[in-house]
């Protein structure tokens, strides 16, 4: 019997998080079960989709609705691209969001998903959606019974981020 192994990777949606899966996408091999997971927080896509995207808040204005439209929404915005990307490199993955509180919904998807691996990419700036992930991972490394890989955006993000 052939065991594959499975791994959770967990975006916020944010451009580090993206680019740092789409530089290791050729590291990562081609025989595991990827799963991409987004959390919809109770403060919905409409407060997320601002936070990280403010210049297109129009586009989001004509987009917000139900749970099950938000859900349908935040897969579209936030874990498509990178899903299609991956795929493209030949990696088998599927798109799941969930809503409630991020820690705990991420912990719940690694229980019920029977996962070897969980990625979380963790922001350096003190902002307080960034404080907020970064109390996320440290509530998942603590309580997850697998291994956590934390993924840093590259320095040269954070100096432009700066400027």
């Amino acid at each position: 019997m052939v065991v594959t192994m499975k791994v959770l990777v967990c975006s916020d949606g944010s451009p580090s998080v993206m680019e740092g899966v789409k530089c290791a996408v050729n590291a990562l091999r081609r025989d595991i079960d990827y799963t991409l997971l987004y959390v919809l927080t109770e403060r919905g896509i409409y407060e997320s989709y601002k936070h990280l995207f403010r210049e297109d808040l129009e586009r989001i204005e004509a987009l917000v609705g139900d749970v099950d439209s938000e859900k349908k929404t935040a897969r579209r915005i936030f874990l498509d691209p990178l899903c299609t990307h991956m795929q493209e490199q030949g990696l088998a993955v599927r798109a799941v969001v969930r809503e409630g509180h991020a820690a705990e919904e991420i912990l719940d998807e690694v229980r019920e998903g029977h996962y070897d691996i969980v990625m979380l990419g963790a922001g350096h700036s003190f902002s307080a959606s960034r404080l907020l992930v970064g109390s996320t991972v440290t509530e998942v490394m603590r309580n997850a019974r697998t291994c956590v890989m934390v993924m840093h955006p590259a320095r040269m993000h954070i100096t432009e981020q700066h400027r």
